[in-house]
This record gives structure tokens, C-alpha cells and sequence, in this order.
């Protein structure tokens, strides 16, 4: 008898020593799965704001990132005229080798200039002009005689301030008019 107690006492201790081991196990796995979150989150943070290129310079303010933001992410379509005939506006201005983007750029030859940046901003017509000198892609049109029209309405600002906004259409003439000046644009769905 005295043995069968022992025994079954030293089944007990196992049992609590076995439960025991199994606590601190549970509770070092989710240590480890608290290490992990925090880890991932340290890197996602560290990318984030480690973003900026240091390969390409910052114009007018606006940096050369290596991913696009939708923190601000707005569009506005341009049009060019020279004598009345249109001007293709480059792909890829504001974008170098695909692995930097400025936050005002072009994907195609749509004329839709792209805004996207870390936080809500005020852009400029110029600022994006100075963007496309930089990339070299083609020559800018200048001349004295331009006419700026925001949604069909010609507006008194220079190229230099003439602010972008949201789905506004944007004509810019230089010498004779089109036979018709642009007042809308229908962007694609989700623009």
C-alpha cells in the first residue's frame, strides 16, 4: 500500500512537472511569436523610411523614391499644343530605370501626370516641367507665346505656378490654337 502511494505520488509530481514544462513551452512559443511581429514590424518600418534614392537628385522639393505612396495619390491629364498640332507627352518622365520614382511622373503617353506622394502636397505645372528636363526624355516646349487653360478656362499663372489638381485638364498652347482646347478628360476608372 505504502508503495502504491509512492507510486501514485510520484505519477502526480510527473504530471506536474510535465504541465509545468509544457506552461513554460506555450509561453516561450509565444514569446517567440511576439519577437517575430515586432521584428517584421522593425523592418517595415526601416524600408519605409528608407525609401529615398540617393542615386537621383531632389528637384523642386520632390524626392526620387524607390516605391510609389498612395498616402497622396491624384491625378491630373495634360495636354500640349504647338501651332496648333498636339504634342505627345513622354512615358516614364519622372521615372529612372524603373527602380525610382519622383512623386509627380507618367506611366505612358496618356498625358495623365501622376501625384504620388507621403503626405498631401500642393504640386506645381513646373515642378513637373522641371521633373521632365531632368529626364531627358525629349525636349520641353517653351516659347513666349503660351496660353495655360485649366478645364477649358485660360488662367493668368505662369507654367511655374499653375497648381495640379485632382482630374483637372490641363492645356497648354503655344503658338496658333487647336481647333478645339480641351475642357475634359475621362480618366480610366480608379484614377
Amino acid at each position: 500500500m505504502v508503495k502504491k502511494l509512492q507510486r501514485d505520488s510520484n505519477k502526480k509530481e510527473e504530471r506536474r512537472i510535465e504541465e509545468k514544462a509544457n506552461k513554460n513551452r506555450n509561453k516561450l512559443i509565444v514569446i517567440g511569436v511576439i519577437a517575430a511581429v515586432v521584428a517584421a514590424i522593425a523592418f517595415v518600418s526601416y524600408r519605409l523610411d528608407n525609401t529615398k534614392s540617393d542615386t537621383y537628385a531632389v528637384i523642386d522639393g520632390i524626392e526620387c523614391n524607390t516605391t510609389e505612396y498612395l498616402v497622396f495619390h491624384i491625378h491630373a491629364h495634360l495636354d500640349i499644343f504647338v501651332d496648333g498640332k498636339p504634342v505627345v507627352v513622354p512615358a516614364q518622365i519622372g521615372i529612372e530605370d524603373a527602380t525610382c520614382f519622383y512623386w509627380l511622373h507618367t506611366h505612358s503617353t496618356d498625358g495623365i501626370i501622376h501625384m504620388e506622394s507621403p503626405a498631401e502636397k500642393q504640386f506645381t505645372l513646373g515642378q513637373f516641367f522641371d521633373i521632365w528636363k531632368s529626364t531627358g526624355l525629349g525636349v520641353t516646349p517653351t516659347g513666349d507665346s503660351l496660353i495655360i487653360y485649366v478645364n477649358g478656362q485660360a488662367v493668368t499663372t505662369d507654367l511655374k505656378n499653375t497648381p495640379l489638381n485632382a482630374h483637372d485638364e490641363i492645356a497648354l498652347v503655344y503658338g496658333n490654337l487647336p481647333t478645339k482646347v480641351p475642357a475634359f478628360y475621362q480618366f480610366p476608372e480608379g484614377e
